[in-house]
């Protein structure tokens, strides 16, 4: 009997061999800047100068102190200029100093207020310095930016784990980061078998263009921007699938194959890896719709996921089962359970399919926002060759028992 599993216990049985790949330093000379997006931090990363580093005007206006204040409308003459960029200036008693949004005050600032210009007499805008100011209003507030504000010095600023974002380039620089300890490139190697697959659109009778060699290949791109790609074709024949994952064997830390994943008798992964030597193989059913057939061996301890041919099935398989294998191995928090991550809570648009004796549907979603954000399943059942529907959906959401229109469900983001 064909052996089965709930889809919880396949992911458990594939991220149980997700192992973060070695570290190294990004970039050895080079200050931190835009190529380092979405790569991994490996290290806790701590802050050597404050955010921001000084104190600072909130406001263009008058840094006055506040003795100064006590009766309005208070005349002051003005001492001097501070643009940003410039040292501090102290303000003499009695005096008013001018100052610019982000530029810097003495951080003995006891007793100081930054004065709005649109409390005073001098109209907004670029003018000469003013030999005095009239003051009509104390502000609510001292509109002074302490020092570490945002971030003292020493505090962490990024643990591992944390994938690097455009905000947190910003927040490296800002706090003196110049370089980072990240996790290199993961290197996948990604295998479309079937002797009916052929490149382009120049057809023969019973061949079909390879649509999930690239798709896959464009969804690992998705995950990990920075992932280092191998595509390869393979035929029926099991020792030309043996001899091109032995192709990818030493330089890649996972391979992922789509086909050849049933019981047919031109199935050409599962036979060639079941009999593979040095290799763990387990095929086999998944309570699941789309994508029942899964795979997943132990090649000489290199891990290959085998995923189905129908392309329906094998764009939900990899979210399900590839993406966080990916993703723990290139650093990332790792996934604890099947189908999970960020969410979006949504109104049902329509009935969304079910897998009925087959187990939990997982159904690819689109959303519409609006008053209320509302989810469409990609197309009206759960065909798996329905390539052409995926075109434009975001999620997946898991249904395991019936989804009316106006029902709440929750849509997992790709």
């Amino acid at each position: 009997m064909k052996s089965m599993r709930s889809p919880q216990e396949h992911f458990d049985a594939i991220m149980s061999h997700a192992r973060p790949v070695p570290v190294e330093v990004f970039p050895e000379v080079q200050p931190v800047n835009e190529k380092l997006l979405g790569r991994v931090i490996a290290e806790h990363v701590t802050a050597r100068l404050a955010v921001p580093p000084f104190s600072n005007s909130a406001m263009d206006g008058f840094l006055v102190h506040v003795k100064d204040l006590l009766e309005l409308p208070a005349r002051l003459p003005v001492a001097g200029d501070v643009p940003a960029g410039q040292a501090p200036k102290e303000v003499p008693a009695g005096k008013a100093v001018r100052i610019m949004t982000g530029a810097p005050v003495p951080e003995d600032n006891d007793g100081l207020v930054v004065v709005p210009v649109e409390l005073t007499d001098i109209p907004a805008g670029p003018h000469e310095l003013p030999s005095e100011v009239t003051i009509n209003e104390t502000p609510r507030r001292t509109h002074i930016r302490p020092k570490g504000e945002n971030v003292r010095e020493g505090a962490t600023i990024a643990k591992p784990g944390t994938v690097v974002d455009a905000g947190l380039i910003a927040a490296l620089i800002s706090a003196g980061i110049t370089h980072v300890r990240v996790y290199r490139p993961i290197l996948v190697g990604v295998v479309s078998s079937g002797d009916e697959l052929v490149e382009g659109s120049s057809l023969e009778p019973g061949q079909l263009p390879d649509s999930n060699g690239p798709m896959i290949e464009s969804l690992i791109r998705s995950t990990i921007p920075h992932a280092v790609v191998t595509h390869k074709r393979s035929s029926d024949a099991p020792e030309q699938l043996r001899e091109t994952i032995e192709q990818l064997f030493h330089s890649h830390e996972v391979v992922i194959t789509t086909g050849g994943v049933s019981a047919g008798a031109f199935d050409v992964t599962q036979t060639a890896l079941q009999a593979a030597e040095d290799c763990e193989a387990w095929f086999g059913g998944v309570k699941q719709k789309p994508g029942t057939p899964q795979g997943f061996s132990l090649y000489g301890g290199l891990p290959v996921i085998s995923l189905p041919g129908n392309p329906v099935a094998a764009f939900v398989s990899y979210h399900l089962y590839v993406s966080p294998f990916l993703e723990a191995l290139s650093g990332r928090p790792a996934r604890t359970k099947v189908c999970s991550g960020r969410t979006i809570v949504a109104r049902a648009g329509e009935e969304f399919p079910m897998a009925h004796k087959h187990g939990t549907a997982f159904v690819p979603t689109r959303l519409e926002f609006g008053e209320f954000v509302v989810a469409y399943p990609f197309a009206s059942g759960l065909s798996s060759h329905f390539v052409a529907s995926l075109h434009g959906t975001c999620g997946l959401v898991e249904v395991t028992s019936e989804i009316q229109a106006g029902d709440e469900v929750r849509v997992v983001i790709y």
